[in-house]
């Protein structure tokens, strides 16, 4: 493997690596947190999985649940900002 190769992997691993598992627990529930409270009125029961380190900038989770206003099942994509902890939403999707 060349030199250029390994340096391009091993950087795109290092945020990943930079910060403890505590903390990223601490993040994934951050998200999860988020992205429940913004689709509790769009989704009934929501279920949250949530990416477990994102991008770089942002965190990114799917809800699925029972759409208040089709009363079917639908999935909407929370993107979480992790600077300002702000979250927005897709629109519902159908799974």
């Amino acid at each position: 493997m060349s030199r250029a190769v390994f340096a391009a992997l091993l950087l795109a691993t290092t945020p990943a690596l930079a910060s403890s598992e505590d903390a990223w627990k601490e993040f994934r529930e951050n998200v999860r947190t988020a992205c429940a409270k913004a689709v509790a009125e769009r989704l009934k029961d929501a279920k949250i999985d949530v990416d477990p380190f994102g991008s770089e900038s942002y965190g990114v989770a799917i809800a699925r649940g029972v759409s208040t206003d089709a009363k079917a099942p639908r999935a909407i994509v929370c993107i979480f900002d992790k600077r300002s902890k702000a979250v927005e939403t897709s629109g519902e999707l159908t799974p």
